[in-house]
């Protein structure tokens, strides 16, 4: 039975992309291309409304409706709405905001899905929230991850494979504990995912992404790994602690969190857009895009791996695991805040050799608040001199 929650998501996926894409390009529903982006062609963003439409086929056909199934289609349908009308026409922050809050409110007043226990995060004993301040928690703590999966959104693949990986470390806790009703909810996005990523991966000789998520899609993806990640770590039949939850789902967190704490302290907006996110950084340090989604992969596995492991077989108290999760983000904070030294020594192990050459006479957009092109690759001994001159 488990095989028709796996094999429907995958094959409808596939075939609402097929089916959509031509559509999309007719209609001018895609990215264009810009100095701000790598991709030369314009490209359909129908990933996210396509993962919605397999799911809501693989739910229809589901004859044992799953607990809330119908507050989670009300909740996603809004957010894939708004998600298909900024896409394509653009709308301001506020409206998608508002957007959000009404579905984290379905989320946590309609299907009773809200953050009520933090844990023992201090080593004091549990910190309960009262129902007024655990849904004014889960509003603040559910937008924010919503917009941390929108805003590591930055390179082919990335935003499906982190998704990926935190909704395979739920099914893996949910096998464990042999919670089939949840293993089955996170099969269908599994294979939904797999089925979009075949198209977003620069594979089978692809140069660049076939197709494109979307403000609709990432935006789906964060809200459905809340729903999943709060729905397993609260209540009296939970899975996992709270605070593993920010380790399954710890590189967007990290990246978003340091990169509006970053912007806030140099008087800008914590929502404009830049060039400063850390697979902005590998790509400078001279990897491909391969190469750092493989990397910043690599690392979401292991930090869901430390967070799960650490906490069901090792019992280590969940004081002991949200400290180091802090001293993690410290050292990440540091790091990006340093992102030149740290450029000029991935340079240094990977041997990257970069062209002398400068090209003349071309226009290009210039960072106002840097002073430099952000697109330009600067050399080795470049890099040597701004490290040494440039206050960090």
């Amino acid at each position: 039975m488990s095989l028709h929650f796996f094999l429907t998501p995958l094959l409808t996926t596939a075939f609402f992309i097929t089916a959509l894409y031509p559509c999309a390009l007719k209609i001018g529903f895609t990215d264009k291309p810009s100095h701000r982006k790598q991709h030369q062609k314009h490209t359909p963003l129908i990933g996210g409304v396509a993962i919605y439409l397999a799911l809501l086929v693989t739910l229809f056909f589901n004859d044992n409706p799953f607990p809330n199934q119908t507050a989670f289609i009300v909740a996603i349908t809004l957010l894939v709405c708004v998600g298909l009308m900024d896409d394509y026409k653009g709308l301001s922050v506020q409206i998608r905001f508002i957007a959000q809050i009404a579905a984290v409110l379905i989320m946590s007043e309609f299907a009773h899905i809200k953050i009520i226990d933090l844990g023992d995060l201090l080593g004091l004993g549990n910190i309960h929230l009262g129902n007024y301040y655990a849904t004014a928690f889960t509003l603040f703590a559910v937008v924010g991850s919503i917009n941390a999966f929108n805003m590591i959104d930055g390179i082919d693949g990335l935003a499906g494979s982190l998704t990926l990986v935190s909704i395979v470390s739920i099914a893996v806790v949910s096998w464990i504990f042999q919670d089939e009703m949840l293993f089955k909810f996170c099969l269908i996005f599994i294979a939904s995912i797999l089925a979009f990523l075949l198209f977003n991966l620069r594979i089978f000789g692809r140069s660049s992404a076939k197709i494109f998520l979307g403000d609709t899609g990432s935006t789906l993806f964060g809200f459905i790994v809340c729903w999943l990640l709060v729905n397993a770590s609260q209540g009296e039949k939970a899975l996992i602690s709270p605070v593993t939850l920010l380790w399954i789902m710890a590189l967007p967190l990290l990246d978003s969190v340091c990169i509006m704490l970053r912007r806030i302290r140099k008087g800008r907006s914590p929502f404009n857009a830049d060039r400063e996110h850390l697979h902005h950084v590998f790509h400078v340090a001279g990897y491909n895009i391969n190469q750092t989604l493989s990397i910043m992969l690599t690392s979401s596995l292991g930090l869901s791996f430390i967070g799960i492991t650490a906490s069901l077989f090792f019992k280590i108290p969940e004081s002991v695991l949200f400290g180091f999760f802090i001293l993690i983000f410290t050292g990440h904070y540091w790091l990006m805040n340093h992102a030149w030294a740290v450029i000029k020594i991935c340079r240094y192990l990977t041997h990257t050799r970069v062209s002398d050459r400068r090209v003349e006479n071309q226009s290009v957009e210039i960072d106002r608040r840097s002073g430099f092109d952000r697109r330009y690759i600067p050399t080795r001994q470049e890099l040597e001199k701004i490290v040494t001159t440039r206050p960090v």
